[in-house]
C-alpha cells in the first residue's frame, strides 16, 4: 500500500443524503417524505409513468381511466407530473455553449454539457458504490515473497502509483475514465446521429464498473457533428477532428484545473515527443491544407491544439489503452477471420462452422460466416471460440500457428489479473505470431479491394504490441473495454431519444436525462431514509450484526448493497450454488431425494423437477439409447459402489476381474432426464458464479432432427484429490454423455443400493497437445471388437460441459451435418477457446 495516500481530512463533509436534507422542498419532506408527492404509492405511480416508454398523450389517457381517477392522484395530466418532476433535487445541471468557426457551417454549432468534477463527485458520493470503491495505489503479488506482481485494479498499476509520487502527502488519486463514439439515434430515417462523451471513476472496483447494469458512467457532453461546408472531404475530417479536441478542452477545463490545484470531495505516442512535434510546425493552422500536409511529415492528424496538451500528467501513450472491444476483437473480424476465408476458402469454412452441433447459448452459424450483416462484438466472440479448430488441418501448419498465437494473446490479455508471468506467455505469443507472418502475405490472404497488400500496416494489431506496457502502466486491460460504455448509449442517447419529437435532439436528450437522474436520485434518498427509520440508525451506520440472529447466513448483505441489485433491476445469473444449499437447510416434505440441485466439488449440478420419462424398464432405455450393455455396466457399477462407498468411481476399469456379476439387479425400472445443468465459479473469482450450462443426453429421434441421438462432452472427475478448474485436467477425464437416470426401486422393495442420480458415458482417450493449434487431441475410447467403451458413473463426479471440434481434414465430407458431425467422428479437438474459463483452467503453468 502507498504509505500517506488518501487521507481523510474531515468527517465533516457534505454527503449524499445531506443534500437530499438541503434541498428547497426539505421542509417540506419532513412531514412527507415523498414530497412533491402525497405518498409512497402515488411516487410509485409517477415513478413507474416517468421512467415508461408511454408518450405524454398515453400517460393522459392512462391518467384519465376510470380506476386510476378514483386514486385521487395529485397530478391529473403528463405535464403537471412533469413539472413535479422537476421539483425534486437535481444533479449536475446541463449547459449549452455555442462554439464560434471561422469554416461555415449548415447550422450552427452547440455543445451540450456538464461540469465533470460535478459528475465525478455525484459517482464518488452516491451510496450504491459505497463498498465499492478503492483510494490507495497498491502493489499486489501472488505470495507474501513478492517474486511475482499481479496487475488487476487500476490502483494497482504503474500509472497509479507514479501519479500518486506526484501529489503531496496524502492526496487521493482520482482517476477519470473517458469514453466517446459515435451512435446512431435513427437508422431508418434521416441517419440522425450523436457522439457523446460518457464519463466514469476509475476508483470504483472493475466487477462493479464494468457490470452493464451498474451505471458507473455519467453522460458528460454531446459533442456536435457538424456539416462543414468545406469543399474537400479530407479538409472536413480535420475540421471536425480539431473542433472534437476544442470541445473536450471546454469540457475538461475543470478537470484540468483540479488536477493541478486538487479539490475536497465528500464521502486520473508519449506527451512530449507529440507536443514537441507541434511546436516544430510553422504553419499557420488555420491555412487548412497546407498545415496537414505539414502534420502528415509527422504522422499527425492536423489537431494543433489537442484537448490533453493543458491538463497535468495527462500522456495520451497512458491513458489511450488497448481496447478489448475495438482494438481486439474487431482486428480478428476484420484481418484474420478475413485471412482464413481466402485460405481456407469461404465455401469451405462456411460448411466447417455450419456442421458443428449447436450448444445452447452460443449461436450456431448454420448459413455460414462469410456473408454475415450487421456483425456485433458477441458475434467477433462466437466465431473465434471455433476458428482455430476449424482451419486446422485445412490450412498450411504456420498459417494456423500464426492466427493461433494472436488468439492466445487475446484470451490471455483478458485475464482480470494478470501477472508477470502471464505477461511473458502474452510477449512470446506475439512474438511466435511475428515469426510466422510471412506465410499470410505469401498466400496472398492479406487482401485489399483489387489485389494483395505486401505490408503490415494494420493499425489495430500495433496497437496488440502495447498490451503487457498497458497492463503494468494502468491495470488489467479488460476493465477498460468499450462492451460498458456502448451499452450505456442505449440508455444515455436511443431510449431518451425515443421520448422526443424527432426534432432537435440535443437539448430534449440532456431534459430527459435529467428528469430521470432526479427520479434515480430521489428513488435512493427515500429508500435509505424509509430503510433508517424501520431499522436502529446507529446499527445501520456502522453495519453491525447481531451475530445470534445471522448464524445461519453465509455473508452479511449491507443495506445499501442490497439496494444497488434492486434499484438497478439487475438480471441476476440463477444460483444454483444458492439454491442447493437452500435444499439442505429446507427439510419439506415434497422436496424429492436425492434432490434435483446439488453441489459436487465446485460444481453445482441441476435436473429439472420432472424426469423427462419415468418407470422405464431398462432394456426399453437399452433400446432407445442404443445402450446394449446398459444392464451389465450397471451391474458392475452397483459391485464397484457398495465395495468403493464414498470414492470416486474411475473409467475404463477392466469388469471381469472385478466380480462374479449378479444375474439380476435389484430394480427393475429408471427415471431418465436428458438434459442437466452444471454450473461453476469463475476461475479468478469464486465469489462471481457463472451462468449455467445446460448438457444434452438425448436418444436418437429422427423427428426432433436428431437421428443419432444428441450428446455432449463433459469433463468427469476420477480422482477426488483434483477440483476442477484449478487442477486442470489432471484427475478428470472428457467422456460423451450417452444417459442421465435414477434407479427406482420395486414396489413395496426398499432401496438397498446408494440413492443417487447416475449417468452412462462413453470415454474419450487423451492424446497429445496437437503443437499447430496446441489443443488436446480426443479419439474415442473402444474395445477389442470396436465398440465403445461404456461407463456408469455418479452425476456428482461431472464437473463441466466440454466443446470439441471434429478433425475434419483438409476437406470436410459433403455428407455430414450438425446433427451427426459428432457421431461419424472418431478424432476431436479438445477446444480450449470455447471460453475463457476453459481456456483459463487449461494453460494453466
Amino acid at each position: 500500500m502507498y504509505e500517506g495516500a488518501g487521507t481523510c481530512y474531515a468527517r465533516d463533509g457534505v454527503t449524499f443524503l445531506d443534500l437530499f436534507d438541503a434541498d428547497e422542498y426539505a421542509e417540506c419532506r419532513k412531514e412527507n417524505l415523498f414530497y412533491p408527492f402525497a405518498s409512497r404509492e402515488e411516487w410509485e405511480v409517477a415513478d413507474f409513468l416517468l421512467r415508461s416508454p408511454l408518450s405524454m398523450a398515453a400517460i393522459n389517457q392512462f391518467l384519465g381511466l376510470p380506476m386510476i381517477l378514483r386514486l385521487k392522484l395529485s397530478f391529473r395530466n403528463a405535464k403537471e407530473l412533469r413539472s413535479r418532476a422537476e421539483m425534486l433535487p437535481k444533479g449536475p445541471s446541463w449547459k449549452c455553449q455555442t462554439i464560434p468557426s471561422l469554416n461555415p457551417t449548415k447550422s450552427p454549432i452547440r455543445l451540450f454539457w456538464r461540469d465533470p468534477v460535478e459528475c465525478l463527485e455525484s459517482l464518488f458520493s452516491n451510496p450504491l458504490f459505497h463498498d465499492q470503491l478503492d483510494f490507495v495505489p497498491c502493489c499486489v503479488y501472488t505470495t507474501s515473497a513478492q517474486l511475482l506482481r499481479v496487475y488487476s485494479e487500476w490502483l494497482t498499476s504503474d500509472s497509479a502509483w507514479e501519479i500518486q509520487d506526484q501529489l503531496p502527502r496524502g492526496a487521493t488519486v482520482l482517476g477519470t475514465v473517458l469514453s466517446s463514439d459515435k451512435t446512431n439515434i435513427t437508422n431508418m430515417t434521416g441517419a440522425r446521429l450523436a457522439h457523446p462523451l460518457l464519463l466514469g471513476l476509475a476508483n470504483i472496483r472493475m466487477s462493479t464498473r464494468t457490470k452493464l447494469s451498474s451505471r458507473a458512467f455519467l453522460l458528460t457532453a454531446l459533442l456536435p457533428i457538424p456539416e462543414y461546408l468545406y469543399p474537400k472531404q479530407r479538409m472536413r475530417g480535420m475540421l471536425e477532428d480539431r473542433l472534437m479536441h476544442e470541445c473536450l478542452s471546454i469540457v475538461l477545463k475543470p478537470l484540468m484545473i483540479a488536477t493541478e490545484i486538487g479539490i475536497m470531495m465528500s464521502d486520473p505516442r508519449t506527451r512530449s515527443i507529440t507536443l514537441e512535434q507541434l511546436d516544430s510546425i510553422t504553419v499557420d493552422p488555420d491555412d487548412l491544407e497546407a498545415y496537414f500536409q505539414a502534420c502528415e511529415e509527422y504522422r499527425l492528424n492536423g489537431v494543433h491544439s489537442p484537448f490533453w496538451k493543458d491538463w497535468p500528467l495527462a500522456d495520451p501513450s497512458v491513458f489511450l489503452t488497448p481496447e478489448p472491444l475495438h482494438h481486439w476483437h474487431k482486428e480478428f473480424y476484420d484481418h484474420n477471420l478475413q485471412w482464413c476465408l481466402i485460405v481456407v476458402g469461404a465455401q469451405e469454412l462456411d460448411f466447417r462452422i455450419s456442421i458443428l452441433q449447436p450448444t445452447v447459448g452460443y449461436r450456431h452459424f448454420h448459413g455460414g460466416i462469410s456473408k454475415l450483416k450487421q456483425v456485433t462484438g458477441r458475434v467477433h466472440r462466437d466465431i473465434q471460440c471455433y476458428i482455430i479448430g476449424l482451419i486446422a488441418g485445412a490450412a498450411p501448419r504456420r498459417f494456423v500457428v500464426a492466427i493461433r498465437a494472436l488468439m492466445d494473446v487475446r484470451y490471455m490479455a483478458q485475464s482480470p489479473s494478470p501477472d508477470e508471468n502471464l505477461l511473458a506467455r502474452i510477449d512470446r505469443s506475439l512474438s511466435i505470431f511475428h515469426k510466422n507472418k510471412d506465410i499470410i502475405l505469401s498466400l496472398g490472404a492479406r487482401m485489399g479491394t483489387k489485389k494483395p497488400i505486401d505490408n503490415w500496416f494494420i493499425p489495430k494489431l500495433e496497437l496488440m504490441q502495447s498490451i503487457t506496457a498497458s497492463s503494468r502502466k494502468v491495470g488489467a486491460l479488460i476493465q477498460w473495454s468499450a462492451d460498458t460504455t456502448e451499452h450505456a448509449h442505449i440508455s444515455e442517447i436511443k431510449d431518451p431519444a425515443r421520448h422526443t419529437n424527432n426534432n432537435d435532439y440535443d437539448p430534449q436528450i440532456c431534459r430527459h436525462l435529467d428528469r430521470q437522474e432526479k427520479l434515480r436520485r430521489f428513488a435512493i434518498a427515500t429508500a435509505l431514509k424509509s430503510s433508517c427509520a424501520h431499522s436502529n440508525s446507529e446499527e445501520f451506520l456502522e453495519d453491525e450484526v447481531d451475530e445470534e440472529d445471522d448464524e445461519d447466513c453465509d455473508e452479511v448483505t449491507d443495506p445499501r448493497t442490497a439496494l444497488l441489485e434492486e434499484l438497478n433491476h439487475t438480471r441476476i445469473t440463477t444460483n444454483y450454488f444458492s439454491k442447493a444449499r437452500q435444499l439442505v437447510a429446507t427439510r419439506r416434505d415434497n422436496i424429492p431425494h436425492p434432490p434435483r440441485t446439488f453441489v459436487a466439488a465446485s460444481t453445482a449440478i441441476h435436473l429439472n423437477f420432472s424426469p423427462t420419462r419415468t418407470g422405464l424398464k431398462i432394456d426399453e432405455v437399452a433400446d432407445d439409447f442404443n445402450i446394449p450393455d446398459l444392464r451389465q455396466v450397471l451391474s458392475d457399477f452397483l459391485q464397484r459402489d457398495t465395495r468403493n462407498g464414498e470414492a470416486g468411481h474411475g473409467l475404463g476399469v477392466p469388469r471381469r476381474s472385478l466380480i462374479d456379476r449378479p444375474s439380476t439387479l435389484p430394480f427393475e425400472r429408471i427415471q431418465v432426464w436428458h438434459v442437466v445443468r452444471l454450473q461453476q465459479v469463475s476461475f479468478h473469482d469464486a465469489s462471481v458464479v457463472l451462468p449455467a450450462q445446460t448438457v444434452h443426453a438425448s436418444p436418437p429421434s429422427p423427428v426432433s432432427g436428431w437421428p443419432k441421438g444428441r450428446r455432449d462432452a463433459v469433463l468427469v472427475n476420477v480422482d477426488q484429490a483434483y477440483d476442477w478448474p484449478k487442477s486442470g485436467l489432471m484427475g478428470h477425464q472428457v467422456c460423451e454423455l450417452q444417459l442421465i437416470m435414477r434407479p427406482v426401486p420395486r414396489r413395496r422393495s426398499r432401496i438397498t443400493w446408494h440413492d443417487q442420480y447416475l449417468c452412462y458415458v462413453h470415454s474419450f482417450k487423451m492424446g497429445a497437445i496437437d503443437p499447430v493449434t496446441e489443443m488436446h487431441v480426443l479419439k474415442r475410447a473402444k474395445h477389442a471388437n470396436g465398440a465403445p467403451v461404456g461407463d456408469i458413473v455418479p452425476l456428482g463426479q461431472l464437473r463441466a460441459f466440454i466443446h470439441i471440434i471434429p478433425q475434419l481434414g483438409p476437406v470436410a465430407d459433403a455428407r455430414l451435418t450438425k446433427a451427426n458431425s459428432t457421431h461419424y467422428h472418431s478424432s476431436f479437438f479438445l477446444n480450449k477457446y470455447f471460453d475463457k474459463q476453459i481456456y483459463d483452467a487449461l494453460s494453466q503453468g
